[in-house]
């Protein structure tokens, strides 16, 4: 899919432990101002063997709020079911849910809101491959962010910057 200049995208290459076939990648398409956020594709690449061993996991995701306190703040998300594309490609995609509560503090809402737009979204999702999946992630993790109108910034950061803890279960073991 073409993307317009003001569209933007993370890519995460690698981030599991003893892995380096399987990353996945965010895009960020523009849009006019609307109330909610739309639903942000996630799609998670690697060697089909890999992914075949990630595709439980994955499918973890939509139940999310059985392994999490999403009540907490910054936890008003949830995640789409995985889609696989082919054997190397599964899709996914990030649902905000922060305007959408019951009984809603507007204070919280607002700090749930600015939480989705603001924070990276490939943190949740590596969050919660820590949280729901049990995932073991490599203790460093690199982020590429950019456009098409503007260079490529490469982050790495220690995983204890993004989610205390780690999962005991490793990719290659399932």
């Amino acid at each position: 899919m073409p993307s317009s200049p003001s569209d933007f995208w993370i890519k995460v290459p690698n981030p599991f432990w003893g892995v380096e076939t399987v990353g996945f990648s965010v895009r960020y398409p523009s849009q006019p101002e609307t109330p909610g956020l739309p639903d942000i594709p996630f799609f998670v690449e690697g060697d089909a063997q890999s992914l075949a061993s990630l595709e439980q996991p994955l499918r973890l995701f939509p139940q999310r709020d059985r392994y999490v306190d999403c009540d907490g703040l910054g936890e008003a998300y949830s995640w789409t079911d995985p889609i696989k594309l082919t054997d190397e490609v599964t899709v996914m995609a990030f649902r905000d849910r922060s305007l959408e509560q019951t009984a809603p503090d507007p204070r919280r809402a607002l700090l749930n809101r600015l939480s989705n737009q603001l924070v990276l979204l490939a943190f949740p999702f590596l969050r919660d491959c820590v949280r729901v999946a049990g995932l073991r992630l490599s203790s460093q993790i690199s982020v590429k962010i950019g456009s098409e109108s503007m260079a490529e910034i490469d982050l790495s950061l220690p995983l204890t910057d993004i989610v205390a803890g780690n999962g005991p279960r490793a990719l290659l073991s399932l």
